[in-house]
């Protein structure tokens, strides 16, 4: 080894100056005392002592010049936070499951769910004039405009020439021209809808207020009926106050005073389905009371206060009691018409008052009209008593 030291030195000092020496092919080279390759740290067992230092004492990786990367970051930190820190030999399964067990469960609070609405429209599936897939549509609807078309009770306050009970006598009036014409009972609730909503924006004279109340009937069969009654017929009912004129007139005032609106709640379709909702649907003796009562809250005018889903709860209410059904409120009535009994019983008290004066009143239409056989008689029956506002 140090004659081959020796020959080399030789060799480096007899060589030119400026001229680089070729090493000799046979002999080793020291890489570890040349500074060029001392940098290099990429030389498979070449070890310097500034890299030994930085194994020794632990290095930091190199930062790059770039910049980083926001959101790149944000997800290294939350990487970082999630993976737990688990001792060796340990899988993360069973160290979350050890963690999991020994944090205390929070109570979460009992919450009992309201049952849903009762479907009553179950039977109905197969008959296609019931509607029963549209059936809660159509009726949400109409509590949505129930309170567009109320019409306040006082308003006959604003007529200069005609007050209430002449609006008593023209209802009692027009229930017998309904009777004689034969027609729906849906028409006579319209006719009297539209007559209120007609006086409620626009003042009307003493002479003229018959003329408003065949219009309105003549509209309400229009909209109802399948063979309307003719316009001649109105005429003739009238004994003639009035000529044809007169009614085509009347009735496009109407039609524009009132915007054509026509589809409108009424108490008969609300008790309609109520009626349906306490399962009394196929009752004749209760249907037929509850038209005697709805009838009788048409003539008062007084009634208006109550809404019209109220006031249809309540006549149903008061028809129950006064036939001697065990359940008289039961609770799917109180479900669909969404009223309970402390709230129906102001309404139901008015109907009982008005069923103890109809035997003894002047307007005595609705009274002898259910007192027929055709009607069932239900007027002759006896007036319920109903719990006073302070047993409640």
């Amino acid at each position: 080894m140090a004659t081959m030291r020796q020959a080399a030195r030789i060799t480096e000092e007899n060589a030119p100056k400026g001229k680089p020496v070729k090493p000799d092919a046979g002999a080793p080279a020291d890489n570890t005392k040349r500074r060029a390759f001392g940098d290099i740290g990429n030389i498979q067992g070449v070890t310097t002592r500034a890299q030994a230092a930085k194994d020794k004492v632990g290095t930091k990786p190199q930062t790059s010049l770039r910049p980083r990367d926001p959101n790149a970051t944000a997800a290294a930190l939350r990487s970082k936070v999630a993976q737990p820190s688990r001792p060796a030999g340990v899988s993360l399964s069973s160290l979350l499951q050890t963690r999991a067990e020994s944090v205390p469960a929070a109570k979460a609070p009992v919450v009992c769910p309201e049952s849903p609405l009762p479907d009553i429209d179950k039977n109905d599936k197969h008959n296609p004039l019931a509607a029963s897939e549209y059936a809660n549509s159509i009726y949400n609807y109409y509590r949505r405009v129930e309170p567009k078309f109320k019409v306040a009770h006082d308003y006959m306050q604003t007529q200069c020439e005609i007050n209430e009970k002449m609006r008593g006598i023209l209802v009692d009036w027009l229930v017998e021209v309904h009777l004689k014409f034969k027609l729906m009972p849906e028409t006579l609730y319209l006719t009297c809808n539209i007559i209120d909503r007609y006086l409620s924006i626009r003042n009307v004279t003493r002479k003229r207020l018959q003329l408003v109340g065949v219009t309105a009937m003549l509209i309400a069969s229009k909209y109802e009926e399948i063979w309307a009654p003719e316009v001649n017929d109105f005429v003739y009912i009238s004994d003639k106050a009035y000529t044809r004129e007169d009614i085509l007139a009347m009735e496009k005032q109407m039609l524009a005073s009132l915007q054509y609106d026509l589809t409108v709640p009424t108490c008969f379709l609300f008790t309609a389905r109520f009626r349906k909702a306490a399962g009394v649907a196929d009752d004749l003796k209760v249907n037929q009371m509850c038209e005697y009562l709805s009838e009788l809250c048409l003539v008062d005018v007084t009634t208006n206060k109550h809404s019209l889903s109220l006031l249809s709860a309540a006549v149903l209410h008061v028809a129950l009691t006064a036939l001697g059904r065990a359940d008289t409120y039961p609770r799917t009535l109180a479900r669909h018409a969404r009223y309970k009994l402390e709230e129906v019983l102001p309404a139901a008290r008015h109907i009982v008052s008005l069923m103890r004066k109809a035997p003894e009143s002047s307007l005595r239409a609705v009274y002898k009209k259910h007192c027929s056989s055709k009607f069932g008689e239900v007027a002759k029956v006896e007036v319920p008593v109903l719990p006073e506002a302070t047993e409640l």
